[in-house]
């Protein structure tokens, strides 16, 4: 449900208390007397980051930010999913985490119903087993409405996928989404315990996740209140409508190339026509949509693409040799405590 979080939290420290406080780093602006002072274990990514800021001449001005990985805080890995009966359990830990690390009474700590969320990734498993690749390649294929590009990364010296960003060139006020390979996200992190599990269940998981804007997360909440954004129905409701948004919520039937012609050549189509849409599909294999859309008019294009996708009985046109169930998020998703993953499909891989 919910991975890294960035709380803003209406903190103030007396200049004793600030001096009192084994910071990691500290840092002086002249030019706007600001101090930033941060507390960060380089060598363990399960603790938090905090940082408090404050100006110089006036201890005043000044703001606490915390950042986590949630799962990784309370789990020892971002693996496994945050349920709905977590959430206040683990704010209740951080809170007591944050006195304890400022070396302050836990009563000066505000309750985090009065925190601000600054940063909200919110993510889910999905549970495909061996098709994980199938899914990666095929969500390369895809392109988000938006002016989003497609951005596949693939591991070094070779041809697997290993996740799948779509983003825009200008960040400001846009969501940026992004599968992956949480297997191969466990490998690439140094030694450390418990990583040989955390291996294995990650095993055949192709995680999804969103990193919201201020503007998406004030439509939830003007204040931007975690007791209000760290919720389960928000989750689901962002991350369906994510996936709504890149057509993968409906049986995603794709069929290799050779399959495409024969089906193209099957038509009671004059050979012209035949010959159009074949060397149009050879080029939207090739080289993608963002390509052909550039090369023929905007009529021609989604002529030729319409026209495909009803012939060949598809949502989209994705070039693969398997038929993908949808990805959904069912609205109890986060409820189930004991479950660690989704396997949230409808029906089973087919090849």
């Amino acid at each position: 449900m919910i991975d890294t979080v960035k709380f803003d939290i209406p903190l103030k420290l007396t200049e004793a208390q600030i001096e009192q406080v084994p910071w990691t780093e500290i840092k002086k602006t002249m030019r706007r007397k600001m101090v930033r002072c941060e507390l960060f274990n380089t060598q363990d990514d399960t603790q938090p980051r905090i940082v408090y800021s404050y100006k110089e001449d006036d201890l005043n001005r000044a703001w606490l930010k915390v950042e986590l990985s949630v799962p990784r805080f309370l789990h020892g890995s971002n693996v496994y999913e945050l349920k709905q009966a977590e959430v206040e359990p683990t704010l209740r830990k951080l809170r007591r985490y944050v006195a304890k690390m400022l070396l302050i009474p836990l009563s000066q700590v505000p309750h985090f119903e009065e925190w601000e969320v600054e940063k909200l990734h919110i993510c889910k498993n999905f549970n495909v087993g061996p098709h994980l690749q199938d899914y990666l390649k095929m969500l390369s294929t895809i392109q988000k409405p938006g002016g989003y590009k497609t951005v596949p990364y693939r591991a070094a010296e070779s041809n697997r996928l290993e996740s799948v960003v779509y983003q825009r060139k200008s960040k400001k006020n846009k969501s940026i989404y992004k599968f992956y390979d949480k297997r191969a996200e466990v490998e690439q992190k140094a030694n450390y315990p418990g990583k040989n599990q955390h291996q294995k269940d990650a095993e055949g998981i192709l995680r999804f996740e969103i990193e919201l804007t201020y503007e998406e997360m004030r439509k939830q909440s003007p204040k931007r209140l975690a007791k209000d954004l760290l919720n389960p129905k928000f989750a689901v409701k962002v991350l369906q409508e994510g996936l709504d948004s890149l057509g993968v919520t409906k049986p995603i039937k794709q069929s290799s190339l050779n399959q495409m012609i024969e089906t193209i050549n099957s038509q009671r189509l004059n050979v012209r026509k035949k010959n159009m849409l074949i060397a149009f599909l050879y080029e939207l294999h090739m080289n993608g949509k963002s390509y052909c859309k550039q090369k023929y008019c905007h009529t021609t294009y989604y002529e030729n693409y319409n026209q495909l996708k009803e012939i060949l009985g598809m949502s989209e046109i994705h070039f693969s040799d398997v038929d993908l169930p949808p990805l959904k998020v069912h609205k109890d998703s986060f409820k189930n405590k004991k479950s660690r993953f989704s396997s949230e499909h409808a029906g089973k891989t087919t090849k």
